[in-house]
């Protein structure tokens, strides 16, 4: 019998490990290590659960459950999100526990009776709200579009527990369930890579909700996502973090990608590294057509210039660029230059078609020069634009001085 695991004084995790899942969010988000859906089980005078888990582990939430409080019954369900890996397990929760309160934001109310097609008795909750369930009490913050227009957090407040659904999740699938348990840079590549794949777009949001946040002075002894560790000794760390990610902080970092076929937009890139690096900027390097987009978002969360180059395919930039800068234009980045490069050979246009994206997406250009080059390059061409390069990281570089 799965057991649940104890995370404080009658608070208990209550969730699922996903060893196997390799695609978050459809094939959207590859991940490495499979994830964990999170739900927490709070035993007080009412017994109180936070979220539940995707339909198919429903039975193992379950039985975490059951090996707390037996058949005694839950008064309680906080749906924090509407989102199936959430959510899923909502209807065979109510069946075993119908006489159990569901509550939910008034937007997190309208997805879920759309996605369950059942009245259920829902208490709609909204930020300030409390509910008292014995000596604990909860108070409910909504997060709208962080990153469904329904998302919300929950405070545990004599325990001190911010239960925050998706905000500071990660995909760290172990028994371990605290952060104390690995470095801190592991936890952080983790919970950058997330984020930068989930809550990239909305961090103007995140940003608000943070001063929210910090304006409340609430104490937090741990953040319990619905994703991942839980954290509790590196709390300061990942709030300091997310501050960066949602105002977009920048490292003196470039990232290059490309698509090639005979190898000359290739051979651009690598020389456009080779001087970004001599200048002393940090270099990532990518081929989008073999390469997780997963990866690539997380690198150009925190970088100053992106570099986006293509060849000609039938009198357009690739299909791989043209997604990737199609997914750029939907992630409200700030701060960043960028350029277009790449080969042709009988027209010209696809660098001026990828600047024109670029500038779509709010990246602002970093150069008037169009990197077009015709047909192969030389060994003197590759040069010039790893002088290029150099020039451009210099200037790059100094802007932060």
């Amino acid at each position: 019998m799965k057991q649940a695991i104890q995370i404080a004084e009658n608070v208990y995790w209550v969730g699922v490990h996903d060893y196997n899942c390799r695609h978050f969010h459809g094939h959207i988000f590859p991940i490495a290590e499979g994830t964990t859906y999170n739900a927490y089980l709070i035993v007080d005078e009412q017994i109180t659960v936070i979220d539940t888990v995707e339909a198919e582990f429903m039975d193992i939430m379950l039985e975490r459950i059951r090996s707390v409080i037996g058949d005694q019954p839950i008064h309680h369900l906080i749906v924090q999100h509407a989102e199936p890996d959430h959510s899923g397990g909502f209807t065979q929760f109510m069946k075993e526990y119908p006489d159990a309160i569901p509550y939910a934001s008034n937007a997190g109310i309208q997805i879920m009776q759309k996605q369950y097609f059942k009245e259920y008795p829902f208490q709609k909750v909204k930020t300030g709200d409390q509910l008292v369930i014995g000596k604990e009490t909860l108070t409910f913050v909504e997060m709208p579009l962080i990153h469904w227009p329904d998302n919300m957090m929950s405070y545990l407040n004599n325990a001190h527990i911010l239960f925050s659904n998706d905000a500071f999740g990660q995909h760290i699938c172990s028994q371990q369930r605290f952060d104390e348990n690995f470095c801190l840079t592991h936890c952080l590549e983790q919970a950058k890579l997330y984020y930068a794949n989930i809550v990239m777009p909305y961090g103007d949001r995140v940003a608000k909700k943070l001063d929210e946040l910090a304006k409340l002075n609430w104490e937090i002894a741990m953040i319990a996502p619905a994703h991942g560790i839980i954290w509790k000794q590196y709390i300061t760390q990942i709030l300091d973090a997310y501050r960066e990610y949602a105002t977009f902080g920048a490292q003196n970092k470039a990232v290059i990608i490309y698509e090639s076929i005979w190898k000359h937009t290739r051979d651009m890139a690598e020389a456009l590294a080779e001087g970004l690096g001599k200048a002393g900027m940090e270099v990532k390097v990518y081929q989008a057509s073999i390469t997780d987009d997963a990866l690539m978002m997380k690198e150009l969360l925190d970088a100053k210039l992106i570099l986006i180059g293509s060849g000609c395919y039938n009198n357009e930039m690739a299909a791989t660029i043209a997604a990737l800068l199609t997914k750029l234009n939907t992630c409200h980045m700030k701060g960043k230059q960028g350029l277009g490069f790449g080969s042709y050979g009988w027209y010209r246009n696809t660098v001026s078609s990828i600047n024109q994206k670029l500038v779509e997406a709010g990246i602002t250009l970093c150069d008037e020069t169009i990197l077009s080059q015709n047909y192969t390059p030389s060994t003197e061409d590759l040069d010039q634009y790893s002088a290029w390069g150099m020039e451009l990281g210099n200037k790059i570089m100094n802007q932060s001085k």
